[in-house]
């Protein structure tokens, strides 16, 4: 099974789920001033945010790393990319469940 993370109640899968719904793609670029100073958790809730604001609960085929910009050299942001999807609530609380 994928690792599964929750976040601010959205589901982070870093693989498929076979029932979870794709809305949209989620390409996510956390950056800018102070970016260096940002972390995982950071990058988490905005995906988190922008899920929850388009009525997905979970994100799949979740992955995510640190880029840097080739002009600005002590530019690097945490990307995020996976699709934002809506799981059924037997499945979301089936998952919820495990992970307490």
């Amino acid at each position: 099974m994928a690792f599964v993370t929750v976040h601010n109640g959205v589901v982070f899968i870093e693989g498929d789920h076979p029932r979870a719904v794709k809305r949209f793609t989620a390409e996510t670029r956390v950056g800018g001033f102070g970016a260096q100073l940002r972390n995982l958790n950071d990058l988490k809730q905005t995906m988190a945010m922008t899920a929850l604001h388009n009525g997905c609960n979970c994100v799949v085929n979740f992955t995510y790393g640190q880029k840097s910009k080739l002009i600005a050299i002590d530019d690097v942001a945490f990307v995020g990319n996976g699709f934002y999807a809506q799981l059924s609530n037997e499945d979301y609380n089936s998952i919820i469940s495990q992970l307490k």
